[in-house]
């Protein structure tokens, strides 16, 4: 608001009304006199408290650990006003390609607000239209989503940022996975993973970790074997 003060007069009607209630939305307008104040206004990445700025550097990990590439835009604003820390656009690669294909963020405190209990979350929306037009246009075929065949379980943060680089390397393959989340015990993993019926578990400790394997349970028998990590697609 401070800074957006002295641009008051240039602003366009809406953004003069927006600059009361929710000054973050003048960063998105795409009026020319507007568009010229926000090319110049303070990045909120500068202003995270610690809390935030630890949360977005682990984002950004997550994303190199699976190989996705991300831009940081500085003037991403989302429409609604629910989303707390992050809020995300996707983008298709090919040039000219149609713009925007969805996007989200997350909103924590929306559940709580209408009258639940405190809850993490996240959403997205996507335009299914945009979509097929750019999968056309780049001429790709889409395969049919594999039925999950490997559950990654882990015990340590070094070992979830393993499943998540191997979650990532076996779809790439066509395998399907699900990987845990959130900070269960290995016995609740496991639970897990037997009510989705799935056969085969992968779980990655410590010892793991420092050995370059992983253990592969059979979730029928319950039988399990230490497997090299580089061999486990064998």
């Amino acid at each position: 608001k401070n800074y957006y003060a002295t641009y008051t007069r240039d602003l366009c009607p809406d953004c003069k009304a927006r600059l009361k209630r929710n000054p973050l939305r003048l960063l998105d307008c795409k009026k020319p006199s507007c568009q010229s104040a926000a090319d110049s206004a303070p990045r909120s990445i500068d202003y995270l408290c610690p809390e935030c700025e630890a949360h977005f550097n682990q984002l950004k990990r997550y994303l190199g650990l699976v190989d996705l590439p991300f831009t940081i835009n500085h003037r991403l604003v989302r429409g609604l006003d629910y989303y707390t820390r992050t809020v995300f656009e996707i983008q298709p690669e090919a040039e000219g390609a149609q713009s925007t294909l969805g996007g989200g963020g997350r909103y924590d405190d929306l559940i709580e607000e209408l009258g639940g209990k405190p809850t993490p979350a996240i959403g997205f929306a996507a335009g299914i239209e945009r979509i097929i037009l750019n999968l056309k246009k780049q001429d790709v075929s889409v395969p049919p989503l594999p039925r999950p065949q490997v559950f990654i379980a882990y015990v340590g943060d070094e070992a979830k940022d393993e499943a998540t680089r191997l979650a990532a390397r076996l779809r790439k393959k066509g395998i399907g996975v699900i990987e845990a989340l959130g900070n269960k015990s290995l016995k609740a993993q496991l639970r897990q993973a037997n009510n989705l019926g799935i056969e085969q578990a992968v779980i990655i400790g410590e010892h793991e970790i420092e050995t370059s394997t992983v253990i592969l349970r059979d979730m029928t028998t319950s039988l399990q074997k230490t497997v090299p990590l580089d061999k486990l697609e064998e």
